[in-house]
């Protein structure tokens, strides 16, 4: 049981521990639904409570919900290109969304490094 943990626990830490793991993360959320652990996973300049964390999501939820639904959800996704800047400190990263209608999405994610961790850099 004890290796259970251990193992899983590093599975979760290593999906932040590269750029393309943390994008890839974001990318699983978006694509379940799961738009609270989508805010989780994103970088905010000042602290934000709990609160202000579940009703970004709820927004996000609200706003970008029904545009993925209305696309046959989302399919799969790909991750095209990653650049980490010099500093080692900022990433980018460029994916594409593939839509349950056929459809395609290209789009980038930029990412901070944060106490070791990659986390979606939101800027605000």
């Amino acid at each position: 049981m004890a290796v259970a943990i251990v193992a899983l626990a590093m599975g979760a830490c290593s999906k932040s521990a590269t750029p393309e793991g943390a994008a890839k993360a974001f990318l699983k959320s978006y694509q379940k639904g799961d738009y609270a652990a989508l805010v989780d996973q994103m970088q905010f300049k000042k602290e934000a409570s709990d609160e202000d964390k579940a009703q970004f999501a709820e927004l996000l939820k609200a706003k970008v919900g029904p545009e993925v639904e209305k696309k046959g959800g989302i399919a799969s996704y790909d991750i095209d290109e990653v650049a980490v800047a010099e500093d080692g400190q900022t990433a980018k990263v460029n994916y594409t969304i593939h839509f349950g209608d056929g459809s395609e999405g290209k789009d980038d994610v930029n990412l901070i490094l944060v106490d070791g961790k990659w986390r979606i850099d939101v800027g605000k």
